[in-house]
């Protein structure tokens, strides 16, 4: 999958879902943070497969702008915690997750 992290997720993400095999960038590694979230969605992300974000605002905004592309925007909503075992539960999540039923603007796990 190609798999895309917004800037308020850790860099140590993107290294444990490459070696899963996927293709990851993230916001900050693409040098686009701050960005708008309209903007990031509409230009950046239909590169993408899925679009991961703890924002809640971002996803507002992309839901009321309606689908521009097959990029499924997801929201984390695991509790915040220091990286290695935020890390770690993601990934568990990520797994674990039967990707084809989570929906555009969905919160995840």
């Amino acid at each position: 999958m190609r798999l895309l992290l917004d800037e308020n997720l850790p860099e140590a993400l993107v290294v444990a879902l490459r070696a899963l095999g996927h293709e990851v960038d993230s916001v900050n590694s693409l040098h686009l943070k701050g960005l708008a979230d309209n903007a990031l969605y509409r230009t950046v992300a239909p590169a993408y497969d899925i679009c991961f974000t703890k924002d809640a605002g971002f996803v507002n905004n992309v839901r009321d702008m309606g689908p521009l592309s097959n990029t499924k925007l997801i929201r984390v909503v695991l509790p915040q915690q220091p990286t290695r075992p935020f890390v770690e539960s993601f990934m568990w999540a990520f797994q674990n997750t039967d990707w084809p039923l989570y929906e555009h603007c969905s919160a995840w796990p």
